[in-house]
């Protein structure tokens, strides 16, 4: 029908004016408006509605398909820029009839690939026979219930309406977006990690609105419910799982590494027995202050019995403390948890994992697309190292600078500072994350005296021009020049093809390196790893939120294993 209506107006508009001349009613118009009508209205309801319009601005027409097309021609007439005549003389402006038509098929057609349903232009409630021909809608008649996600119609301003209501409804907006902060860093594999384009389409963003939406009862705000890939199948346990709050059934609590996308919902107040490494746990302990009779420590590369399952953590080469968890099952099933890792020949060799054969693999597959390769560790921390040599050697009076995050790139750091044989300026709160390390090699390398080290350590949003001269003007008695690295795995998007072709931002006497070290396995490294150890299943931990990126990933991993069958 809305076919019919669209090609009817498009191709007689000159049949339009005519009929618009002729005040004689034709029967055949009139027998029409049960077949103009949406299809989920009677003929007596789209009569009812007809006859509603007779009474705007006192002109009586004779048909509905008349009053579509003198609409049509008030329109046409218009379109120099012209807005459509007020029928009502309200302060609501009327839809045209070709706007009212789209609204209609945008209701009961299903959203497109990439639109949302807020991105929809329909906000009225009801389809009635006056909606169509682009008249004000009726008040209370035929409404329809709107669902969770459906936009009520007073919820979208009409025109002359104040923008009082807008702010209001972005004030709403706001606390509902911010009910957990901790949630949003958890929801990466919704939103963020591999560039952000695998997952942070359709289904991961309002995924997670949906969730935080979700209310009991009494109108208070759930947590989301645990995503299955942070369970361990016939156990009690969850792994990086507080951001859920008290999940029923599970009993015990694993922690991979202190970043807080896997610590978050993990508080002062929680009583969650949480279960990690010395390191992990001194950090959770002295950062976050939880009770230490809730913080269970596990020895490294030793078999512990966990409520009956024994367990052994193994080094995960991503961050200080970071932990893979390996569980043997009661039922004779061995499971293998990465948490997040940078997978090296090295653990090839660990004789845990070479004495056992690995059913389930829950693997990190944050840069699990063939675009993410960059150099091993130690050929970045090289390039770093070498690079500062040179420059202080050049010139003594050079500050060099690393940044960093809470936790992680350590490794770059104190590499740059043996290399200069300089100590290691870190910020109060930094020092004592790392005396958390428990190494006294460390200790002996840091300091928080910023005029006794040549190499400062900086937050990594702190790496912009402006920020570093700022920096360096600090200690203008001592240097002139400032080298500053930032790793990061993101590097990679500068298409840098080898190490060889990074060169620095230069600003003055400040020069910035991008240098794409990263704590998370490459596309290659994961490849090598998942063939050595070749598990029967792998479940992704990261960037799983959606169906098409768990079906993309899936396919690498059934391409790994089939490739490394044939070579057996």
């Amino acid at each position: 029908e809305d076919e019919v209506l669209a090609e009817f107006i498009d191709n007689n508009l000159e049949d339009c004016e005519a009929v618009l001349k002729d005040p004689t009613p034709s029967s055949s118009q009139l027998g029409s408006v049960s077949s103009l009508a949406p299809a989920n209205h009677t003929a007596a309801e789209a009569e009812a509605c007809c006859a509603s319009t007779s009474n705007i601005n006192h002109i009586s027409f004779q048909s509905p398909q008349r009053a579509v097309l003198e609409r049509q021609r008030e329109t046409l007439l218009h379109s120099g820029g012209q807005g459509s005549p007020d029928l009502n003389h309200s302060t609501t402006t009327p839809v045209s009839s070709s706007q009212s038509l789209s609204v209609k098929m945008s209701r009961n057609m299903p959203p497109l690939k990439g639109h949302s349903k807020a991105g929809q232009a329909s906000g009225y409630k009801q389809t009635d026979i006056g909606v169509f021909f682009g008249l004000k809608p009726l008040e209370g008649k035929n409404e329809t219930k709107s669902g969770p996600n459906d936009f009520d119609a007073s919820s979208i301003p009409a025109t002359g309406r104040s923008s009082g209501q807008k702010r209001q409804r972005r004030d709403w907006q706001g606390k509902n977006a911010t009910a957990d902060v901790s949630q949003a860093a958890e929801t990466r594999a919704d939103v963020s990690s591999v560039g952000g384009e695998q997952t942070a389409g359709r289904g991961g963003k309002r995924g997670w609105r949906r969730r935080w939406n979700r209310g009991n009862p009494d109108g208070e705000a759930q947590l989301p419910r645990c995503p299955f890939y942070k369970k361990i199948p016939g156990t009690k346990f969850v792994v990086d799982a507080f951001s859920y709050g008290e999940i029923q059934g599970i009993t015990a609590y694993f922690l991979t590494h202190f970043h807080s996308d896997h610590y978050g919902g993990l508080t002062k107040n929680s009583t969650f027995p949480v279960y990690c490494n010395r390191i992990t746990g001194n950090l959770v302990k002295s950062k976050l202050k939880v009770a230490e009779q809730y913080v269970h420590i596990l020895p490294m590369n030793s078999e512990v019995n966990v409520e009956g399952v024994r367990v052994i953590l193994l080094d995960a080469n991503h961050c200080p403390g970071a932990a893979m968890l390996l569980f043997f099952l009661p039922d004779g099933q061995t499971v293998l948890h990465t948490g997040d890792f940078r997978a090296d020949p090295s653990m090839e060799s660990y004789p845990e994992l070479l004495s056992c054969r690995v059913q389930t693999l829950y693997l990190d597959t944050t840069y699990c697309s063939p675009e993410y390769t960059f150099p091993t560790q130690q050929e970045v921390i090289s390039f770093a190292a070498n690079a500062a040599f040179e420059l202080v050697s050049l010139n003594p009076r050079t500050l060099v600078v690393c940044g960093s995050y809470s936790v992680g790139k350590e490794k770059v750091f104190l590499a740059l500072a043996e290399v200069l044989g300089s100590k290691v300026c870190l910020s109060r709160d930094k020092y004592n994350t790392m005396c958390c390390l428990e190494s006294e090699q460390i200790k002996k390398r840091i300091t928080t005296d910023w005029k006794a080290a040549q190499v400062h350590v900086l937050p990594m949003m702190q790496l912009s021009v402006k920020k570093l001269q700022d920096h360096l003007a600090r200690f203008s008695t001592q240097y002139d020049q400032l080298v500053a690295f930032k790793p990061t795995g993101w590097t990679f998007s500068e298409h840098v093809e080898s190490l060889g072709d990074v060169q620095p931002q230069i600003c003055g006497n400040i020069s910035i390196y991008g240098i794409p070290y990263s704590e998370h396995s490459s596309f290659l490294e994961m490849k090598r790893f998942v063939q050595w150890l070749r598990p029967l299943k792998i479940i992704p931990t990261v960037n799983a939120g959606s169906w098409s990126s768990r079906k993309a990933m899936e396919r690498c991993f059934s391409d790994w294993l089939s490739e490394s069958k044939a070579r057996l």
